[in-house]
């Protein structure tokens, strides 16, 4: 591959330049020899895989950093890695979205269209955040320690945006019709369906007593973005206006943002006896578009043994006890 050839990744946009890269290897005991630091920057739907394959080769108080986790990656992580060997004093942690906002042109070369202004993370559990900050601040100056899992782990851009835009435009990406994804298919009224499924999200947000998901706030944050709605939000956030629609319908919108995104936050509202009609329509339908039970194979909150972490969350909510009173008193 050119890559592994010239050494180099060549990057255009905001980074320009050609940055080397000391090992490329499709062997995991080679890219794992010597490192303190892990960064996974892959698809949420291999997280599982890659906790596997690296677990034999993990040693004791490394950092692995999921970018990003999207809904409940850490934990998902961290199970299956001591399924694999049992438990380990590691760290692992999950940012909230991509640092960068980023396209492969062709063959090892990329555009960086944004570098996020900032970008929320925390640990898992969360009590490790602080420590992997004072690590990777120099590095990574963007990041922000966040203390509350939920707050990053639940507010997952990717999970309201991507799966919403491609149903609602699936005949064009079916046929591979040339469009810009956010420019053109997020009109006005596919966007009322976004809110919708806001709106249902912060039932769930209500529920844990966490402040309301808003895309709004967030485009502000992230991007500088002043906007009342997600629509207006969505076309003045500049990096998206160029992006491309996939021109297949099995996409990484649909096969990764659905089953690591919606089916975990509709299973977690089935535990918290929350309605979500809209959510599970989604997942139903893409469902039946890409020829996969995603209820059946994405991340189920039932099988990431969170349920005394979400109850107890509830508790210190509805009663305001915290964890150590919560102990005291056996609630």
């Amino acid at each position: 591959a050119d890559i592994i050839k010239k050494g180099t990744i060549k990057s255009s946009g905001v980074l320009k330049g050609r940055y080397p890269i000391d090992t490329i290897t499709q062997n995991i005991e080679e890219a794992m020899s010597n490192a303190d630091i892990i960064l996974v920057v892959t698809p949420a739907f291999a997280h599982k895989s890659i906790a596997r394959l690296i677990a034999p080769y993990l040693t004791q108080e490394q950092i692995i950093l999921l970018n990003p986790g999207r809904t409940f990656g850490s934990a998902e992580f961290k199970n299956a890695i001591e399924k694999e060997i049992g438990k380990i004093p590691i760290f692992v942690a999950e940012t909230q979205t991509l640092l960068f906002t980023s396209r492969q042109l062709n063959k090892n070369k990329v555009e960086i269209l944004k570098i996020k202004d900032t970008v929320d993370f925390c640990a898992f559990p969360e009590k490790d955040t602080f420590f992997i900050y004072d690590t990777l601040q120099d590095v990574f100056p963007q990041l922000n320690p966040v203390e509350d899992y939920l707050e990053v782990s639940l507010r997952n851009i990717g999970m309201l945006l991507h799966p919403t835009l491609g149903l609602m435009n699936a005949g064009f990406m079916d046929i591979g019709k040339e469009f810009k994804f956010y420019k053109e298919g997020a009109t006005f009224h596919v966007c009322e369906v976004l809110e919708q499924v806001q709106a249902e999200v912060n039932l769930i947000f209500k529920k844990l007593g966490m402040q309301h998901f808003n895309f709004c706030e967030w485009a502000k944050k992230s991007y500088g973005i002043n906007a009342k709605c997600i629509h207006d939000a969505i076309q003045n956030i500049i990096p998206y206006q160029d992006i491309s629609a996939p021109k297949e319908l099995i996409s990484r919108y649909f096969i990764e943002d659905v089953p690591t995104g919606l089916v975990p936050i509709a299973s977690l509202a089935k535990f918290l006896g929350v309605k979500t009609p809209t959510i599970d329509s989604i997942i139903h339908l893409t469902s039946i578009l890409c020829g996969t039970k995603f209820k059946d194979t994405g991340r189920n909150f039932s099988g990431l043994n969170l349920n005394d972490f979400i109850s107890r969350r509830i508790k210190v909510h509805e009663f305001g006890i915290h964890d150590e009173e919560l102990k005291k008193a056996h609630v």
